[in-house]
């Protein structure tokens, strides 16, 4: 991603302003504008937004406060961050790459892979099956919140042309919505940043699960994937495919102007023999496609 892109994408979310609600589905998180803290690089001039999107989430345990930070990273590649902060203790939540296709007409995506990393003294074992099965909660309930998320654990919030310098799948406001509820759901699984967020259950680990080395290892079950880089949709078709649909829902006809986010799906699912070609893929709003489920639409 160029200097300028980079410059184009901060002024459109500069020029974004939320309303004083996250929305989360049913759920509505209220915040305040603003920071009272030092946060990551907030306050040394790095951040393309200027401090532009930071809140302050009050929950039980404290006000949680939160900064989404814009630069470019020792790698060189620009990256879209944030960072929270309650009781002292400051921490990475979530970032999404700005990646550009070379195949999509330099079209960025805004795209990363759920993971998990943190560390667990103890059993090495056990300790890496709670990630995996901590990766494959957080994938299902974002699946679930009308997320797009691909067999391949990659969640993609936006697509953006830097020549048009606007989302072409989704608004500002959505994304940046989009970015920090993620962020915060993260946050909270990941179980050391400080904070869990009443709504959800308690996702940390317990520790004499691996203190006994006599503990005896069962493999948490994985999903089933039959031929997952089959199924799964590169990103560079994802944009063919919205450009052959103008950009429009094929089911109800709304685009991103009606103030609706778009999704690529099987017409055919995969999981009925659906194949993931060019034929069989088509463009639906995210209500059209929680609503499809696995049936067939012709």
């Amino acid at each position: 991603m160029s200097s300028i892109d980079a410059k184009s994408f901060s002024n459109l979310l500069s020029n974004t302003t939320l309303s004083n609600y996250l929305s989360l589905v049913n759920f509505l998180l209220k915040f305040t504008k603003g920071v009272g803290s030092n946060i990551q690089y907030n306050r040394k001039g790095l951040d393309l937004l200027k401090n532009k999107h930071e809140y302050t989430f009050p929950i039980i345990e404290g006000d949680l406060q939160l900064s989404i930070q814009l630069y470019r990273n020792s790698n060189n590649h620009y990256r879209l961050f944030c960072f929270t902060h309650i009781k002292g203790k400051s921490g990475l939540t979530f970032s999404v790459n700005l990646t550009t296709e070379k195949e999509s007409e330099n079209i960025i995506y805004l795209t990363q892979k759920i993971k998990f990393s943190e560390q667990y003294k103890g059993n090495h074992t056990i300790a890496q099956s709670f990630r995996r099965q901590k990766q494959i909660i957080f994938c299902n309930l974002l699946t679930k919140l009308g997320f797009d998320v691909t067999d391949n654990n990659d969640l993609i919030l936006g697509i953006f042309d830097p020549k048009q310098k606007r989302f072409i799948n989704t608004s500002s406001e959505k994304f940046l919505n989009d970015f920090i509820v993620v962020s915060l759901l993260k946050g909270h699984f990941q179980g050391n940043k400080g904070y869990q967020l009443e709504i959800l259950p308690n996702y940390n680990i317990i520790e004499n699960q691996y203190k006994s080395n006599e503990v005896e290892i069962k493999n948490i079950p994985l999903k089933l994937i039959k031929n997952k880089h089959k199924r799964h949709i590169p990103l560079s078709l994802r944009y063919k495919i919205l450009q052959r649909d103008h950009f429009k829902c094929m089911k109800c006809g709304f685009g991103v102007d009606d103030g609706v986010k778009l999704h690529i799906d099987h017409k055919i699912p995969y999981s009925l023999g659906g194949l993931t070609e060019l034929n069989n893929l088509h463009t639906l709003c995210i209500d059209c496609n929680l609503g499809k489920s696995n049936n067939y639409i012709d």
